[in-house]
Parts: structure tokens; C-alpha cells; sequence
């Protein structure tokens, strides 16, 4: 008999707008799962504050986007172990 391995994951997309026009994308893991749009906001304006990221289209200039993102893996075959 196969067993099939659903593994369920969530991660949290912050995408910002660089100074050169381009999206700087911050993924982060398993994020709270009573995680509020203000505190997702206020840690974006953080970073871009203090500007401790840099891409090569710029500094971090805006917020553009906030998601969390539900993934379900079904995992069909893996291979013998040797």
C-alpha cells in the first residue's frame, strides 16, 4: 500500500518597491497565525526605515504588497532508501 504525504506550509510574502523600480521580495516561514495586516505594515516601514536591505535595483523605497501564502504539498513517491 502507498502512503501519500500531505505537508501544509504557509509563508509570509512582503514585497516592496525598490528605487529603481523593481520588487524586493522578504520571504518569512510559518508566519503567527493571528498576524495583523498593522503589524505586517509597521514591520515593512520598519525596514524600509532603516534601511538595512539592498538589491541591486536600489534601496527599499515602498510597500507593495502583503500576502500569506497556503501551500499543500502532496508528496506521490519518494525513492527507496538503499
Amino acid at each position: 500500500m502507498i502512503k501519500i504525504a500531505i505537508i501544509t506550509s504557509k509563508v509570509l510574502k512582503l514585497t516592496f518597491l525598490t528605487t529603481g523600480g523593481k520588487s524586493f521580495i522578504i520571504s518569512v516561514p510559518q508566519p503567527r497565525a493571528d498576524l495583523t495586516l498593522a503589524e505586517a505594515q509597521t514591520a515593512m516601514e520598519m525596514v524600509i526605515e532603516k534601511n538595512i536591505f539592498n538589491s541591486p535595483s536600489g534601496e527599499l523605497a515602498t510597500i507593495r504588497d502583503i500576502r500569506v501564502i497556503d501551500m499543500t504539498t502532496n508528496d506521490l513517491y519518494d525513492p527507496p532508501v538503499a
